[in-house]
């Protein structure tokens, strides 16, 4: 079982204590205390939240981005024409824990790209869910400096040519870089979540969950939902595969929270398959889950559009996919337009 897995299993177990706590007249606070987390003084930049960019060139020599020098991106092989990609990993990651290699890897292997990592592992790891109800914000405004400095710097680029990919908490977290720019300073082009984790972070304050003004377009993928990820639609478009959790390549794990962050932590795969994929995640329109699981849902062959990688930024509303139960997970275009289910088209 991967690291992350392996954390989530724990999280979902962590939750737990901290709501019997919690339940008990105990603050959160209490029940986990540690030094070995984010530590004072509690100001951007900080030390152990840090970005380091990945470029074709520089695939084994990540290149650290200092914000605080003007002149640290001309030391580097960033390059303004080319997509700029700002990854932020989740609970027990870090830039050289699964997913953040196979993102890297899969981007490199069809393009030129900037990849920006943001490792802040030290503030996610076990036991650290003291700092969880504030971390996150501080994270956001953190990364909220890198988005300024790339926009004033000669060779950066604007808010609007970033996209965000996050996953679990730090879907959140992207979400949250965007309460810390000014109008004035440009608003984020995209963020793809990734399953965002329901934990802190369901829908009681707007000002801290993702939503659809965080971003010119902000994508959600469920796979978890309900459990270790939010149920509730957040995003322009959400995606619920296979119905937004019970995945089926996590059939058979051996106890039931390890079927629980197997959920949770598919979502990468599935989304790191739809980089690369000539076959496409197509996705049908659909209200809700009710009315999909009783094959109400009748798509046009005109409604159906990638998840992932190659959303529509046009796409508006919940859809529903299906996947196969092993790699490759995408199935092709499933309408009677097509009887290969191989790609076509324009991917945006």
């Amino acid at each position: 079982m991967s690291q992350p897995a392996a954390y989530a299993i724990k999280y979902a177990q962590n939750a737990g204590v901290v709501a019997a706590a919690v339940a008990a007249g105990q603050n959160q606070t209490q029940v986990y205390v540690t030094e070995s987390c984010l530590q004072k003084p509690y100001r951007c930049p900080h030390p152990k939240i840090q970005f380091y960019l990945y470029t074709r060139r520089t695939q084994e020599q990540p290149e650290f981005i200092d914000v605080l020098d003007a002149n640290a991106l001309y030391y580097t092989h960033f390059n303004p024409r080319h997509p700029t990609k700002i990854i932020i990993h989740g609970f027990g990651g870090g830039r050289d824990l699964s997913p953040s290699p196979d993102l890297r890897e899969a981007y490199f292997s069809v393009g030129e790209y900037n990849i920006i990592i943001v490792d802040y592992a030290d503030a996610v790891k076990e036991p650290c869910l003291s700092q969880m109800d504030w971390s996150p914000r501080f994270g956001g405004l953190c990364i909220s400096q890198l988005v300024k400095y790339l926009a004033r710097h000669p060779r950066g680029v604007q808010p609007d040519d970033l996209h965000f990919i996050g996953y679990s908490v730090g879907a959140h977290i992207a979400g949250l870089v965007a309460n810390y720019l000014k109008p004035e300073e440009g608003k984020l082009g995209r963020i793809t979540a990734l399953d965002p984790t329901i934990f802190f972070y369901a829908g009681a304050n707007n000002s801290r969950d993702l939503d659809t003004t965080d971003a010119n377009f902000v994508d959600v993928m469920h796979t978890g939902a309900g459990i270790l990820g939010q149920w509730h639609s957040s995003g322009h478009a959400d995606f619920y595969v296979n119905g937004g959790t019970r995945q089926p390549a996590c059939v058979g794990s051996a106890t039931l929270f390890q079927t629980l962050a197997c959920d949770h932590t598919k979502v990468t795969p599935y989304f790191i398959e739809s980089i690369t994929t000539t076959r496409g995640f197509y996705a049908g329109p659909c209200p809700n889950l009710f009315t999909y699981l009783i094959g109400w849902c009748e798509p046009k062959d005109s409604e159906y559009v990638l998840m992932g990688e190659h959303c529509s930024h046009k796409a508006r509303g919940n859809y529903y996919v299906t996947t196969n139960g092993k790699a490759p997970f995408a199935r092709g275009f499933p309408g009677k337009g097509r009887s290969n289910g191989e790609y076509q088209g324009v991917r945006r």
